[in-house]
């Protein structure tokens, strides 16, 4: 894995040797970057489910004043600090713990975000779950983004506030870019 383009570009990501994470190829990277281009200016990220952390550093390759990592397993946590050591980031927040956990100190901290990427474990309702946190919390920017990667088969249209603007098909997964109703006019 590596970073697909900006600062960082070429930027070796290291990977747990053997676990059941599922990395986002660079096929997949480059595509979610370039459906947010335009990026906002001094924008902030959430990689929630970060594993090893590829989506936020791209978003800190892209320019983002500040990205917050959130990831639960151990082994994957610190491969993401070393990830970020290596590219020196001063920008890069992380925190250890279960998504919900996670989502609950961010609320306690006051932060919010322009674009909040989530790929969870397929097999859990945790997509919904987080959506529903996240919103509950108001984490997302007024005119933010969200992105998720999930399998295919997995429908949570019926959740009220958000508007599908984009979503793109790669094998068993989905893309799919959300921002508010309200925002509509993106």
């Amino acid at each position: 894995m590596r970073v697909v383009a900006g600062k960082y570009k070429g930027f070796n990501i290291k990977s747990p040797k053997a676990n059941n994470s599922r990395p986002t190829d660079n096929k997949v990277k480059e595509a979610v970057m370039a459906m947010l281009y335009p990026y906002k200016k001094d924008f902030t990220a959430l990689d929630l489910f970060s594993c090893t952390g590829q989506m936020g550093i791209e978003f800190l390759s892209h320019g983002a004043k500040e990205v917050v990592f959130g990831e639960l397993n151990n082994s994957n946590y610190k491969i993401l600090k070393e990830n970020i050591e290596k590219i020196q980031s001063q920008n890069a927040l992380t925190i250890r713990g279960d998504f919900r956990k996670v989502l609950e100190i961010l609320k306690e901290n006051n932060k919010t975000f322009d674009y909040i990427y989530l790929d969870p474990p397929y097999k859990e309702d945790y997509l919904k779950i987080s959506l529903e946190y996240i919103l509950t919390y108001h984490l997302l920017n007024k005119n933010g983004i969200i992105i998720s990667e999930s399998d295919r088969n997995i429908d949570f249209s019926d959740m009220t506030n958000l508007n599908l603007i984009k979503e793109k098909k790669y094998g068993r997964k989905i893309i799919k870019i959300y921002c508010y109703e309200s925002d509509i006019s993106r």
